[in-house]
């Protein structure tokens, strides 16, 4: 699932879902909705109470549905609305068929103890968040009261991560079938707290009229072109690297980036330093060589012998002297 989807492209994965069935949109949200329902009680069972605020929209339909998973199984539940669901809508539909108890969202106060389920705005959110719903995140952000955002952190764009406007940090997010940028960028990423994707009955198969193009940065990805070595290949023939050293109170970049070329895959590595730097050196290194070089024709000699693949040189050394 290291696919990552733009909100244009996840709705798009939504209407396709529904176009091939065998769910229809009230179907998905009522899967969504006890995706968010059961994480709520794997880590929140013993909570004092749950606060589900919904928006007008199917994020907010969603958040009808925990409120009556979780009210069926005899917890203290509440719903804060937002406003009234958009009419004809998939949660006008799950919201009329809620039986948990609905308050204006302009009347809560977030109290210690409770859950809060942000199922205010999803990863579409364009504008910035004003009004009820931005002082509701504003005082939820102030308390600390425990937030379980529904597909991402009302206010957090899913398409770059921003804030728009306000955000609550969450403690959880359950998304559902696949990431979207605003999870991994930040301050989205800060925002989201442990991050779950859950499956909602959408076949992968979407994806492939879909063709997404922003991928999350797996060896899933490259493995297949990584090189692989042959079990007899000499340490030579994988390349050798020379890095400069500065002087003694210049040496920690050259030994970092050394052990960066040895750890990638570099056969040797060699640690080209200034001889009153030497003992600086030799203290921190093991596997990286190391090699005395102050004038151009040790240089030269070392280039010749060695024949490195590579040189990283930063700033100016002995050398130049």
């Amino acid at each position: 699932m290291i696919e990552l989807l733009t909100p244009q492209e996840m709705s798009r994965a939504d209407a396709l879902a529904m176009e091939k069935g065998p769910h229809d949109g009230a179907g998905l949200m009522d899967r969504a909705g006890a995706a968010v329902a059961d994480a709520v009680l794997a880590r929140f069972a013993g909570a004092a109470g749950f606060d589900i605020l919904c928006g007008p929209g199917n994020n907010g339909g969603d958040g009808y549905v925990v409120a009556d998973l979780l009210r069926e199984r005899g917890l203290d539940t509440k719903v804060w609305r937002l406003a009234m669901p958009r009419q004809g809508s998939d949660c006008e539909a799950v919201a009329a068929r809620c039986h948990a108890e609905c308050a204006p969202l302009e009347d809560y106060r977030p109290l210690p103890g409770r859950i809060a389920v942000d199922a205010l705005f999803g990863a579409g959110l364009s504008k910035p968040v004003g009004g009820a719903a931005a002082r509701v995140l504003g005082s939820l952000a102030e308390t600390g009261v425990r937030v379980v955002a529904v597909d991402l952190p009302s206010g957090v764009s899913g398409a770059t991560g921003q804030v728009l406007g306000i955000a609550a940090p969450a403690a959880l997010t359950v998304t559902f079938f696949r990431r979207k940028p605003g999870h991994l960028l930040y301050p989205g990423r800060a925002l989201c707290g442990e991050t779950l994707v859950a499956d909602i009955g959408i076949d992968a198969r979407v994806l492939d009229e879909i063709a997404p193009r922003c991928f999350v940065n797996d060896p899933a990805l490259w493995r297949a072109e990584w090189p692989v070595m042959e079990p007899d290949l000499h340490k030579y023939r994988r390349g050798h690297v020379g890095v400069f050293s500065g002087g003694p109170m210049a040496t920690g970049a050259a030994r970092l980036s050394a052990r960066a070329a040895a750890r990638i895959g570099a056969g040797a590595v060699t640690l080209l330093s200034p001889g009153a730097a030497l003992a600086v050196n030799a203290m921190h290194l093991t596997s990286i060589m190391l090699r005395r070089v102050e004038e151009e024709r040790e240089l030269l000699e070392f280039h010749e012998e060695r024949r490195p693949k590579a040189y990283v040189l930063g700033r100016v050394s002995a050398l130049a002297s």
